[in-house]
Parts: C-alpha cells; structure tokens; sequence
C-alpha cells in the first residue's frame, strides 16, 4: 500500500500539478476506500492513517517507515486482539 498509494501515486499526481494537501486527502480516501470491506470504523481509521502518512511522506520522502509502522500495526492488531479477548473476556467479548 504505501509503495504504490503513497510513493508512487503521490509522485504521478504531483506531477499532474496536483496540490499537496489534495493529495494527501485523495489518497487517504482511496486508501480508505478499499478498506471498507473491513466496515466503516476501518474506513475511518484507515483515512485517519492515510492522512498521516500522507504527511510523513510529504515531509521526508520515504516510504519504508511507513511500510515498517504498518507492518507493525497490522502485528498489535492482529496479535493484541487475541491477547486481549483472553485477557478481558467480559470487555471485548460479544454478549450472549
């Protein structure tokens, strides 16, 4: 994703005179966009995620921070999750 959705994508738009801010949001939303099969909580956080590394992008230029954070987002959830459905079964679990 933050190969092609950031690096790549803000390059070819950038060039296409795109703002830098319009950007950002665009691809934030595409971002978001093909996470909606996830419901739209994750299409929310995914836009949220999408504008921030959006701006790292844009401040530093590099995309393997972003590759590495993702990375280990993606471990915490799907990892942690578990964890804590063992660890609070009465907070996370559904209700019968």
């Amino acid at each position: 994703e933050e190969i092609i959705v950031v690096g790549y994508l803000f390059t070819r738009l950038r060039q296409l005179g795109w703002p830098t801010w319009t950007i950002i949001l665009s691809s934030a939303v595409l971002r978001g966009s093909y996470h909606l099969y996830q419901g739209i909580g994750p299409f929310f956080g995914n836009v949220a995620m999408g504008v921030v590394f959006g701006w790292c992008y844009t401040r530093w230029g590099r995309t393997m921070p972003l590759v590495i954070t993702h990375w280990m987002l993606d471990i915490l959830s799907f990892v942690g999750y578990p964890l804590a459905l063992a660890w609070w079964p009465g907070l996370l679990a559904p209700s019968s």
